[in-house]
């Protein structure tokens, strides 16, 4: 798909709402939601989505990735990063239809030699990955800063 076929924008919000801090990415896209982003801006709840991924990669000309990431951080922490600029730190980086590994998607995806979306991954660190519907109070703490820097790097 050419670029001028591409969609403009997506922010993602990934992961588990039914596992605790993990369900960081889907509440801040909830946070989003319903609100003036700009044209083009599509927010998707992608939940715990596994290779397919790399569908909104592909479809879109720029992704906002959401997720809650170990980064070895306090709890409640933010960082805004380019997948090129981290590696993952899970062993056996073999890649399922399940995984959610983000990075390993977009790994696959070059390997392939799909044209990517430019990629900005907003990660929180977790302090709670458990079953469970809430987020921690750090992490929910973390949401309005989150859609503050989505909104930022929207203007």
């Amino acid at each position: 798909m050419s670029d001028p076929e591409r969609k403009p924008t997506a922010v993602l919000g990934i992961g588990n709402l039914l596992y605790g801090d993990d369900g960081f990415g889907p509440r801040v896209a909830q946070a989003l939601a319903g609100q003036r982003l700009g044209e083009g801006v599509d927010v998707i709840d992608a939940g715990a989505i596994g290779v397919d991924l790399l569908d909104y990669l592909t479809e879109y000309r720029r992704v906002i990735i959401i997720d809650a990431a170990d980064m070895g951080l306090e709890p409640g922490t933010l960082r805004t990063f380019a997948p090129e600029e981290v590696r993952s730190l899970k062993k056996g980086s073999q890649l399922s239809l399940h995984s959610s590994d983000i990075l390993g998607v977009i790994e696959l995806g070059a390997a392939l030699g799909a044209k990517l979306a430019d990629i900005t991954v907003i990660a929180v660190q977790p302090e709670l990955l458990a079953p469970g519907d809430r987020l921690s109070e750090r992490v929910e703490a973390a949401v309005a800063g989150a859609v503050a820097r989505v909104k930022k790097m929207l203007d």
